[in-house]
């Protein structure tokens, strides 16, 4: 199995898990500073691939997304894709801008190959400031002023203010999609640890044109934050505040909350996020998650518990079957395995671990044959029938969004299937023009569907393809001739580009499904003039009818299989066709 993309994934253990590879500490400043493990590396090249949402799971498109010193903006799907970019070896930061939204903020640790982001942007709600200097939301979060504040040039302002106010939640599935950076923190004392939160708050501060304002120097604020209830009964007196540093990319100790009643009650000097959280010492893990026969397995859904911390850490399997991060020390993990549809795979425990700042520990999952390995293939051309190399293929199976970067016009998704569910949504796109197959609907045809070739091109509305033995694809982008659909079935007739060849395509049903020979009476044709190829003498050949619209929708088709020519020469075939039912 070819594998095309290699992502950067994470756990989430209410601390935030990052990669496998051996690091340091922050800045390249080797052992400088605390644990030698989170030195991150010199300056490197790296790709990138995200998907930019709001709290809805709506794409966002036009935001602005920046790593190092490159800028792009997210295509209609809210994509964006980030090629050669440097970045340090193990600690790359994304800063993303939207109108209406708070800024995000994501650290991640970039593997060698494509690293794929997801981000939840929230919303920026803004409300005047009521004149008693409080404001609170609906969970009891609250935040009192003093009534001092600056602009930013650190003049006094006496205007009237704006805020917003959001609070993450540490039961939020989505947090670690939600939170700015990772839960990586430099301690008052220099080092850095990783940070289990109590919970999350940002304030953003305006004047009525939207310039940012700040709390006055020497003045302050009191923040208060309910403790989660599932930690409510193991909360400390004192816990760490921590404040995010947007220009570093990690959280820094500043100072304390105290204990009163269900909240934690602090008091900051400047705004924007706070957490509260507790820190400790972590161990490099690197799960491989394979199937019985050592296959590795894509998108395998992992949550990971310690005693102590009620919310579990979910992270999920990619391309090479890798969930990688950093985990307690000395603990017993309790691990769950399970499929896209919700499906136990697999309960285990793992642990208690304990190694050194440098040794990453590698342990192989093995899922059993409980769901069915499902790999997508195809081939990606623009426009001007050549290969794809900036560009995207968008799979969506049970709800789940998941984008893959396509390699010189080739893509491999590698997914399992779930509940016997063998519908599937695939878009490509070329990022680079801005052109797209549109959405297809495809069955799965396990263990390998092949889709042949696609196009990416909205000024082309049908196509046919096929490919006979190792010979160049044949391929007509232009109006495919004669269609005849009626109740059993559908026949087109016409000429591919080149005038030397003409086909007729001829299958009796218009209903989606697998289908074989058999199912047709053995009657499915192609011609091919110069081969004089006749499919209806084909043998092991399938025929999948990935989609049958209505009137104006597409008839979607792929076919592959082995037919014996007139010499007794048995050959392979396989094609497309993606034409538009105007019948």
């Amino acid at each position: 199995m070819k594998t095309i993309l290699k992502t950067t994934l994470f756990l989430f253990l209410a601390i935030l898990i990052h990669s496998c590879h051996e690091d340091d500490s922050i800045g390249g400043d080797s052992g400088s500073q605390g644990n030698e493990e989170f030195d991150f590396g010199s300056q490197v090249q790296r790709d990138f691939i995200g998907i930019i949402k709001d709290e809805t799971n709506t794409a966002i498109g036009n935001a602005e997304v920046n790593i190092g010193t490159e800028t792009v903006q997210t295509d209609a799907n809210g994509v964006f894709v980030i090629t050669d970019v440097s970045v340090q070896e193990r600690f790359a930061y994304i800063e993303v801008n939207k109108a209406g939204y708070l800024k995000g903020l994501k650290t991640v640790v970039p593997t060698e190959d494509v690293n794929s982001i997801e981000i939840v942007l929230l919303a920026e709600q803004v409300q005047a400031l009521p004149s008693n200097n409080e404001i609170q939301l609906s969970n009891g979060t609250k935040v009192t002023f003093d009534g001092s504040f600056e602009d930013a040039n650190g003049n006094a302002y006496t205007g009237a203010v704006y805020y917003s106010m959001n609070h993450i939640d540490p039961a939020s599935p989505n947090i670690a999609n939600e939170m700015p950076g990772m839960l990586l923190g430099k301690t008052a004392g220099d080092d850095f640890e990783m940070l289990q939160t109590y919970g999350m708050l940002h304030v953003g501060l305006t004047d009525a044109s939207g310039n940012s304002l700040q709390i006055a120097a020497g003045s302050s604020a009191e923040i208060r934050m309910p403790i989660p209830t599932e930690l409510q009964s193991g909360a400390s007196t004192t816990i760490p505040l921590w404040s995010f540093d947007e220009d570093a990319g990690y959280w820094v100790e500043e100072g304390f909350a105290t204990k009163t009643g269900n909240e934690y009650v602090g008091t900051v000097a400047h705004f924007s996020w706070w957490n509260c959280d507790i820190s400790f010492q972590t161990e490099l893990l690197c799960l491989i998650v394979e199937d019985v026969n050592g296959n590795p397995l894509a998108n395998v859904n992992v949550d990971l518990t310690f005693p102590g911390n009620p919310f579990p850490g979910v992270g999920t399997s990619n391309q090479y079957g890798q969930i990688c991060g950093v985990v307690p020390s000395n603990e017993v993990l309790t691990l769950t395995a399970y499929d896209s549809c919700g499906n136990t795979l697999l309960t285990d425990t793992i642990g208690p671990l304990s190694g050194t700042s440098s040794t990453t520990i590698t342990q192989v999952l093995t899922i059993p044959n409980s769901s069915a390995l499902q790999v997508v293939t195809g081939n990606f051309l623009d426009c001007n029938n050549n290969p794809v190399t900036n560009g995207y293929v968008e799979y969506l199976y049970d709800g789940k969004r998941v984008v893959f970067v396509v390699t010189n016009g080739v893509f491999e998704i590698s997914t399992l299937i779930c509940n016997s569910d063998t519908n599937a949504i695939i878009e490509g796109v070329d990022y680079g023009s801005d052109q797209s197959t549109g959405s297809m609907p495809i069955l799965l045809t396990p263990p390998t569907t092949n889709l042949g070739t696609l196009f990416s091109c909205n000024a082309i509305d049908e196509y046919m393809t096929y490919q006979l033995d190792n010979n160049p694809a044949v391929t007509t982008t232009s109006v495919l001739g004669d269609k005849n659909i009626y109740s059993g079935g559908f026949d087109l007739q016409g000429t591919p580009q080149d005038p030397s060849h003409e086909y007729y395509f001829s299958i009796q049903t218009i209903t989606p499904g697998v289908y074989t020979l058999a199912d047709f009476n053995g009657l499915v044709v192609i011609t091919e003039i110069d081969l004089n190829t006749n499919i209806s003498a084909t043998q092991n050949f399938q025929i999948v009818v990935n989609n049958f619209s209505t009137i104006g929708g597409f008839i979607d088709v792929a076919f592959s299989g082995d037919y014996v020519d007139g010499s007794g020469v048995t050959h392979s075939i396989s094609g497309t066709l993606h034409v538009r039912r105007d019948t």
